[in-house]
């Protein structure tokens, strides 16, 4: 690592599982070449909570709503490509309303409902196949 890349503060992302009948909602990027699957997420920004950010980004991507947010992952991994160290915390909630809708701006389109063994089938974004295991798990910190 270069010594600017190590000065740099990690990224910290707040990734969400978000649940409707026993499946978990996926969405496809395809912006780099082959599609690489994953969950809602994105940046926290400062001034809201963990939950408000796991909301805000459910609905911005998805455009599905959300609730009963619960904590069930920390995940710190290098990506190479960024040269930079991220965070991602990952979170649990239950879809509530809305429907699908592709928000190219967003990054990933295409989203369903997969289960979740169904979906570490396809080929995830590391840190939410992280996370889709530990949601797997059923471990919920409070």
């Amino acid at each position: 690592m270069s010594e600017s890349v190590q000065k740099l503060p990690p990224g910290i992302g707040v990734a969400t599982v978000v649940v409707r009948d026993g499946k978990i909602l996926i969405g496809k990027d395809t912006k780099k070449g082959e599609a690489v699957f994953g969950v809602p997420g994105g940046h926290w920004q400062s001034g809201e909570t963990l939950k408000e950010c796991a909301k805000r980004e459910v609905k911005e991507e998805s455009g599905v709503n959300c609730d009963n947010v619960t904590l069930i992952s920390v995940y710190d991994f290098y990506r190479a490509d960024k040269e930079k160290s991220y965070v991602t915390i990952g979170m649990r909630a239950d879809y509530i309303s809305g429907n699908l809708t592709d928000l190219e701006d967003e990054g990933r389109l295409d989203w369903d409902w997969y289960s979740p063994e169904e979906s570490l089938k396809l080929n995830l974004f590391p840190a939410d196949k992280v996370l889709i295991k530990r949601f797997l798990s059923e471990v919920v910190f409070e």
